[in-house]
C-alpha cells in the first residue's frame, strides 16, 4: 500500500482499484470494468483460485498507509470505512483463501478497519513471535563474527567491547518485556560501512511522523519510562491514541517490562537504545527550538568547561539559553524532566556522562568523567521550596549517599542545579 498518494478519499478508491487491476494483469485474468473495487477484489481472488486450482495467499504490506497519511484530516473516518469495506472481502472469500498476512506500523486502525474482518490473529505482542523482527544476541554472535572482528580492528577495541558497543547502539527492542532483539537494518549498515551511525532515523523513520508532528508530544513522556495499561497499548483508535503508544508503534519506544496481577496487565515503554535516543533527541531539538544542532553541541562543551571551572553564573546562563526556546506547555514539572534533557544534551556531544549511577547508598543523577575530573551533579525542582533550600538539600544528599566515594583518585567536583518556575540556580563545590 506504500508508494501511492492517498490525500483524498477519491484517490484512495482509485489506488485500490489500480492495485487489483495490476495483480489481475500479472496473472492474465480479466475482471469486470464496471464493478466497484471491493467486488473486483473478490472477483480476483475467486478467479485466481479457479485458474490455478490452489487457494490464494494474500500478503498486504503497510495496510495502514492511507490512514497514517491522513491522521490530521477531519474525514479520517471516511478512509477507515473505505478500507474496512475493501478488507471485508477477505472474510467473504474465505473459502478461496489459504493464508493472510497483513503488516503495518500502527494498530490504532485495527478496531475500525478490521471490525468486519474479525478472524485475524494479531501476533504483535505474542511472546512466541517476539524475535521475528530482529536479531537475537545469539544470532548476532553466530552469524556476524567476521564483521564484529572487523569493527574491533578498526576502532582498536577488544571483541567483547565491540559487542557491548553494538549492543548499546542497536539492541533493546522487545515486545514481551524480556528477550531483546537488534534492529536488523541498523546493524547491517553498521557492518557494511564499519561505522556506528544513526542511519535508521534518517532512512527508516516512518513518514507518518512528518505528517503527525513530533512537536505535539510532551517531552516528559518520551524521556522517561511510561507505564500504560493493556487496553491503551492494544486498542487505541485514531481518536484516542496516546503519544507514547504512537511512538511505540513507530519504533521510538519499546516494551521494557510487563506486569500482571492476573486481572490487569501494564506495559512499561522506554527508548530502546542509543541510536534512537540520540537521534530522537536531535530531532526534538530541531522540532522544539530554533537552536541549530551545532550550537547545542557548543552548549554541552561549554557546560563541561564551566563545571570544571566552577563558573556557576555561566552554568545557569547556558542551561537557561538551552531551555528557553522550549514552549512552557511542553515542559515537564519535576526534576527528572530537567535531568533527562541535560543528560541528553551532554550525551549528544559524546561527553563521558552517566545517568542514575548506582552506589552502595543510592543513585547519583549525573556523573561526568573528564580526564582526571569527576563531576557529580544532582538536580532539584520544586514549585514551593526556595532554590537555596533545594541546593542545600542536594549537597546533603551527595554527602549522605557518598556518591563520590568510588572516585577517590580523581579530582571531584560536586554540583547542584535547582529549578523553580523559570528560575535556575547552581552551586559548585570543588573538593
Amino acid at each position: 500500500m506504500a508508494g501511492r498518494r492517498y490525500n483524498t478519499t477519491e484517490r484512495l478508491e482509485l489506488a485500490l482499484n489500480k492495485i487489483v487491476t495490476e495483480i489481475s494483469e500479472d496473472f492474465e485474468i480479466k475482471l469486470a470494468d464496471d464493478d466497484s473495487y471491493p467486488d473486483r477484489f473478490g472477483e480476483l481472488i475467486k478467479k485466481l483460485y479457479k485458474k490455478t486450482g490452489k487457494r490464494v495467499v494474500v500478503l498486504v504490506d503497510e495496510y495502514d498507509k492511507p490512514i497514517t497519511s491522513n491522521l490530521s484530516e477531519e474525514n479520517i473516518d471516511d478512509y477507515l470505512e473505505i478500507l474496512g469495506t475493501f478488507y471485508e472481502v477477505l472474510k467473504v472469500k474465505d473459502d478461496f483463501i489459504r493464508f493472510i498476512f497483513i503488516t503495518g506500523i500502527s494498530k490504532f486502525a485495527h478496531v475500525s478497519v478490521f471490525s468486519k474482518l474479525n478472524n485475524l490473529d494479531d501476533i504483535s505482542l505474542v511472546d512466541e513471535f517476539n524475535s521475528i523482527c530482529g536479531y537475537t544476541q545469539e544470532e548476532l554472535e553466530n552469524n556476524f563474527q567476521d564483521y564484529i572482528g572487523k569493527l574491533a580492528d578498526k576502532f582498536n577495541y577488544g571483541y567483547g567491547e565491540t559487542l557491548a558497543k553494538i549492543n548499546s547502539f542497536y539492541d533493546g527492542y522487545s515486545w514481551n518485556g524480556g528477550k531483546k532483539v537488534y534492529n536488523p537494518y541498523s546493524t547491517l549498515l553498521c557492518f557494511k560501512h564499519s561505522k556506528f551511525s544513526k542511519e535508521w532515523f534518517n532512512t527508516g523513520t516512518p513518514t507518518v511522523l512528518a505528517e503527525y508532528p513530533i512537536s505535539k508530544y510532551d517531552i516528559k513522556a518520551i524521556v522517561e519510562p511510561t507505564k500504560l495499561s493493556e487496553t491503551e497499548i492494544k486498542n487505541p483508535t485514531t481518536k484516542n491514541i496516546k503519544d507514547e503508544v504512537f511512538l511505540f508503534q513507530t519504533g521510538y519506544l519499546t516494551i521494557s517490562d510487563i506486569e500482571s496481577d492476573g486481572l490487569d496487565t501494564f506495559y512499561t515503554l522506554e527508548i530502546p537504545n542509543y541510536e534512537v535516543e540520540s537521534a530522537l533527541f536531535e530531532n526534538l531539538i530541531d522540532q522544539y527550538s530554533n537552536i541549530p544542532l551545532y550550537d547545542v553541541t557548543s552548549y554541552s562543551k561549554n557546560l563541561l568547561k564551566y563545571f570544571i571551572d566552577g563558573n556557576e553564573r555561566k552554568i545557569e546562563e547556558t542551561i537557561g539559553d538551552y531551555l528557553s526556546p522550549i514552549p512552557s506547555v511542553l515542559r515537564g514539572q519535576d526534576e527528572k524532566y530537567y535531568h533527562a534533557l541535560i543528560f541528553r544534551l551532554l550525551l549528544s556531544s559524546k561527553i563521558h556522562v552517566h545517568s542514575e549511577v548506582r552506589s552502595q547508598k543510592g543513585d547519583a543523577d549525573l556523573i561526568i568523567e573528564e580526564k582526571n575530573h569527576v563531576i557529580i551533579i544532582e538536580f532539584k525542582q520544586s514549585n514551593v521550596s526556595s532554590t537555596d533550600y533545594m541546593i542545600k538539600e542536594g549537597f546533603e544528599q551527595i554527602e549522605e549517599k557518598e556518591y563520590g566515594r568510588q572516585y577517590k583518585n580523581k579530582k571531584i567536583i560536586k554540583g547542584v542545579i535547582a529549578f523553580k518556575d523559570k528560575k535556575i540556580a547552581c552551586k559548585i563545590i570543588k573538593d
